[in-house]
């Protein structure tokens, strides 16, 4: 069994096309998705639609993120957001998917359990199992208690960006990183992962892949994404090319030099921000 594992596109279908003509060439048997597939990169409806194809070539298991929550949230209610760095990009997201994208994510599981062939089981998540937005790159205690109660012998999370194989507990925790924004310190690439299983166990190679990103970045300048999310958009595209996380530090700097939170932050705050970390 030959499995592709990815997380966190966040509307870079430059990266998802990437993505898409790998695994063809490597005759995966299914694809999971862990979330966040759209938000924060331009063309969020290209996302949808290689997303929608690929459902129909592959088998796939796919989890709703954090971001498919807020977006669902809005539809429920209002969540009163518009051209802004805290949340022009959400605005504009939600702007650009159709109401059968949003019913899609609405279907969508959180969290799952998969048993695949004769393969051992695999327990999937977001951030961490009942945690949508758990973090365990922040919250150590938050992975140990997990992996100490997790039922199955593997756990797959994204949500944090950043790659990583681990043992705890004699279970393995596996992140394939961010497929449209790796948090990585290098930038310009796509991540995800290949897992082959057999009744023994699975065998996880972590994978690093280039893709279009010119293309991607004119887009940001032809879609109109920046005129919604200002500075913030500017941490997104910055984070892209470097892989260092301009856009949790630009979050973080915006609430402590406001002592607010972040949808009640200025665009003053933003523009210190923006000097401070020269997006």
């Amino acid at each position: 069994m030959r499995v592709a594992v990815f997380s966190d596109i966040h509307s870079n279908y430059k990266a998802l096309e990437a993505f898409l003509a790998h695994v063809e060439n490597c005759r995966v048997d299914a694809i999971i998705g862990l979330g966040d597939y759209v938000t924060d990169c331009p063309y969020p409806e290209r996302t949808m639609s290689l997303l929608y194809d690929m459902e129909k070539k592959y088998p796939c298991h796919l989890l709703r993120g954090n971001r498919e929550e807020y977006l669902l949230d809005n539809r429920r209610q209002d969540q009163g957001w518009h051209i802004s760095s805290p949340n022009g990009a959400l605005y504009y997201t939600y702007r650009h998917v159709a109401e059968a994208d949003l019913d899609w994510m609405e279907s969508l599981p959180s969290e799952a359990v998969l048993q695949l062939g004769d393969c051992p089981a695999l327990t999937i998540c977001h951030g961490a199992p009942g945690a949508i937005r758990g973090n365990f790159q922040f919250d150590r205690p938050l992975k140990e208690q997990c992996m100490e109660r997790l039922e199955t012998r593997y756990l797959l999370g994204g949500h944090t960006h950043h790659q990583e194989v681990s043992q705890l507990y004699g279970k393995t925790y596996m992140n394939p990183g961010s497929l449209g924004l790796p948090i990585d310190e290098q930038g310009r690439h796509a991540q995800f992962a290949l897992m082959e299983g057999t009744s023994q166990g699975w065998e996880i190679q972590l994978l690093t892949i280039d893709y279009d990103v010119e293309g991607l970045l004119k887009d940001f300048r032809e879609s109109g994404i920046e005129a919604y999310g200002l500075y913030l958009t500017r941490a997104v595209k910055k984070t892209l090319l470097t892989g260092h996380n301009y856009f949790y530090y630009a979050v973080c700097e915006a609430c402590n030099i406001s002592h607010k939170a972040l949808p009640d932050t200025g665009e003053e705050v933003w523009r210190q921000v923006a000097e401070k970390l020269e997006l």
